[in-house]
């Protein structure tokens, strides 16, 4: 079920909107006239904003264009909220800059998890040498997006980090190919960010380590604020 079977989604659309649905292929034909001048005037608009296969777009009373979004650009998560910030914008005649909304949308739907203050060092050119933080994402039954932001601090070392499953073992050396992401090369004093969609609840590790740059023995601390963007659950997924 998507948006448009929200009764929040349709409640807006009927008292702001005229919705008409239309088919590429029927655009020619109206843009020749065959419904009237102010039919292809609109039908020549959609056209030329058109996205494949499916876009859906806002029009003022002139036929002038407000709101172009195709929609397989919108978030696979929480398409309802998507929709609706689109929906707000467009009624105030406002294209709302999406990767802005989304990132809103995750701040005010996250669930902060933890916080954690440590402190990683330099392992020397083709060794790891991780701290590790331990996150427990089990009370998300449904899975979600695990959203993991990092600070890096000032001294000498240069921070990269990687995420493991929770009964993952860290490795000791060369390239961590059981990572499930990664964030490397964080230069002292500034931020990165880890972002995993996660099916169901799940416990994940956390390793944080000097890059194979920095100093071997070299030190930084690091702060790291662990939150979850619950995956939406709609009221036919609670039903059945």
């Amino acid at each position: 079920m998507g948006p448009l079977s929200n009764s929040e989604v349709i409640q807006t659309l009927n008292e702001n909107f005229v919705n008409t649905p239309g088919l590429l292929r029927d655009l020619p034909e109206l843009i020749d006239g065959s419904e009237g001048e102010r039919v292809s005037l609109f039908a020549k608009t959609l056209k030329d904003h058109f996205v494949y296969p499916v876009d859906i777009q806002v029009l003022t009373p002139k036929a002038e264009l407000i709101m172009p979004q195709p929609d397989k650009d919108l978030p696979h998560k929480n398409r309802t909220e998507y929709y609706l910030t689109l929906l707000a914008g467009a009624t105030n005649g406002e294209t709302v800059n999406l990767a802005e909304s989304t990132q809103a949308l995750d701040l005010s739907l996250s669930k902060r998890l933890m916080e954690v203050l440590n402190v990683f060092r330099g392992p020397g050119d083709g060794y790891q040498d991780y701290t590790p933080v331990e996150i427990d994402a089990t009370p998300f039954e449904q899975g979600g997006t695990l959203i993991i932001d990092i600070k890096v601090g000032k001294g000498e070392a240069t921070g990269s980090f990687d995420l493991f499953a929770g009964d993952a073992e860290l490795p000791t050396e060369g390239f961590p190919e059981d990572a499930l992401a990664s964030e490397w090369d964080i230069p002292p004093g500034d931020t990165g960010q880890i972002r995993y969609p996660f099916a169901h609840g799940q416990k994940f590790k956390l390793g944080a380590t000097g890059n194979w740059f920095c100093e071997k023995g070299s030190t930084n601390a690091f702060l790291v604020r662990v939150s979850v963007v619950p995956t939406e659950t709609t009221e036919a997924e609670a039903s059945s």
